[in-house]
């Protein structure tokens, strides 16, 4: 059984078109619609995680201690922290660390939670073989990569800058900034489960000396393109994910 979070009813919009028919279930903690159905003889179930690392985790709590699912999918927009990255591009991420959780005076790593990793790996093998699948995908362009997950969205260039310099070590490889995947990634470590996010690029940072935002509308036409690379992994996996 695969559960796939979408950060907002929108985010699964793609996933419940390639289902097609999809069958009712109960709202978990947002009061939005969830839904099952199947793809390739997999059993999908989504849910709304809601946006911050708080309200991802509790909503993937109560969806895995209710359905135990074997693997996890987290659909959702994004900001783009490398200028490899454009608008609607899909990262699936690598590594996922928790920005904002801050326990230096107890010895630890910034971004580390008493008891566990200063930061998360998704499944290596599903990432793998997202991004392998998902390039081959026309009209979608997909990066493997790192995620940095926080609280409040961010939308100024020097402030990523910033954080990324001196909290990070300047890592090179972190590609996007969202605000649920620590959440889902913690969670899915304390229940054993494979994660992995695929994030769709919605909006970049500001952009230049007129302080002009960058931004479109497309966070649809991104997580359908999200759904559309969960489906080719899918049709690339059949009968292969339970062994």
């Amino acid at each position: 059984m695969i559960l796939v979070l979408g950060e907002t009813y929108d985010s699964l919009l793609g996933l419940r078109k390639d289902l097609g028919h999809t069958d009712a279930l109960p709202s978990l903690v947002l009061d939005l619609p969830a839904f099952e159905g199947e793809i390739f003889g997999e059993k999908i179930l989504g849910f709304t995680s809601g946006s911050t690392n708080y309200l991802s985790s509790l909503s993937a709590e109560r969806a895995i201690a209710t359905y135990h699912p074997d693997i996890v999918f987290y659909f959702g927009e994004s900001a783009s922290l490398s200028p490899r990255l454009d608008l609607g591009d899909i990262v699936v991420g690598n590594r996922i660390f928790i920005h904002g959780v801050n326990f230096l005076e107890q010895g630890l790593p910034y971004g580390s939670i008493p008891g566990l990793p200063s930061f998360y790996y998704s499944d290596i093998d599903l990432a793998r073989s997202s991004e392998d699948v998902g390039m081959k995908i026309p009209g979608i362009r997909v990066l493997r990569g790192d995620i940095l997950s926080g609280e409040k969205k961010i939308v100024n260039q020097e402030e990523f800058a910033s954080i990324i310099r001196d909290r990070y070590a300047a890592n090179a490889h972190l590609l996007a900034y969202d605000l649920g995947s620590g959440g889902i990634a913690l969670t899915c470590k304390l229940h054993n489960i494979p994660f992995l996010p695929l994030k769709a690029i919605t909006y970049l940072p500001l952009q230049g000396a007129t302080g002009v935002m960058k931004e479109r509308r497309i966070s649809l036409h991104a997580n359908m393109a999200s759904s559309q690379v969960l489906i080719a992994l899918l049709k690339s996996r059949k009968g292969g994910f339970h062994g």
